[in-house]
């Protein structure tokens, strides 16, 4: 399925990324001491708060648990503050079905750029694979459109320097960097599953990761570790010549109250 929206004339399309929200099936559900639902809702807040994105994307773990009510109380939420066109895709903690009967995932259309999503995640596993099918399909998909081309993951397809995430890297993910790479349309690479801000370039092709809307993984390279910086976002401009501009933001007025023994899988 594809969505084509119409055109903003003569300008960039802007997009808004969340991504690993951890809800729970009701509002109240707690991770490490977050209330992930209001950390959720004080992002779209100072989000929308600055502007109103025409593409609002959730890249994976929208759920701690799994659930139907889980997405459809994401999806809701987001609806309070945007009704335009979505796309999500599934991370570790989101099981397959029900994640895509509840949630947007076709492929966007809009100004000249395509938005698709590429499925990295397995269920029940924590790291990312992606096949030769998933990947020939996902080429085809660049090459049939004539204009730059954005790509929506939940796990990182390239090394981020922090050693015990990097070992959740996408199986497959040399693989799909090469894809990526070798076509001059594929503009960007976007995920998240590693709670923290990155942003790499292999040839002409970038590669995006945003922090959490809850809790954020520490800065140690070697060893898990939690931090209590604020739930973030990331804003992207596409414009018409084929480059990104981004930049992160955090809903700083949000209080962290964290709890390392508040652990729900």
């Amino acid at each position: 399925m594809l969505i084509n929206e119409e055109p903003k004339v003569g300008e960039s399309l802007r997009v808004l990324q969340v991504t690993d929200t951890h809800l729970f099936p009701t509002k109240d559900g707690t991770l490490l001491g977050i209330n992930t639902y209001d950390s959720l809702r004080a992002v779209l807040s100072r989000a929308f708060l600055q502007e109103r994105p025409d593409v609002l994307i959730g890249s994976g773990d929208i759920a701690q648990f799994a659930e139907p009510a889980t997405y459809r109380l994401f999806l809701n939420l987001v609806r309070e503050y945007f009704d335009g066109p979505m796309l999500c895709v599934p991370g570790n903690h989101d099981i397959g079905v029900p994640f895509t009967q509840e949630l947007p995932t076709a492929t966007i259309d809009m100004n000249g750029w395509r938005i698709t999503g590429i499925d990295t995640h397995v269920d029940d596993e924590v790291g990312g694979r992606v096949d030769a099918a998933q990947i020939e399909s996902l080429i085809n998909e660049i090459v049939e459109d004539s204009g730059p081309v954005l790509v929506v993951g939940h796990h990182a397809p390239v090394e981020i320097g922090t050693s015990w995430l990097d070992v959740h890297r996408i199986e497959g993910g040399d693989e799909l960097v090469d894809a990526l790479v070798s076509n001059e349309r594929a503009r960007g690479y976007i995920f998240g599953h590693i709670h923290q801000e990155f942003d790499g370039t292999v040839g002409e092709t970038r590669f995006l990761a945003t922090p959490a809307t809850c809790f954020q993984f520490g800065s140690d390279p070697k060893r898990f570790s939690v931090e209590s910086a604020s739930p973030g976002f990331r804003w992207l401009d596409l414009d018409a010549e084929g480059s990104i501009k981004t930049r992160v933001d955090r809903a700083y007025d949000f209080e962290m109250t964290l709890n390392l023994k508040d652990t729900k899988h």
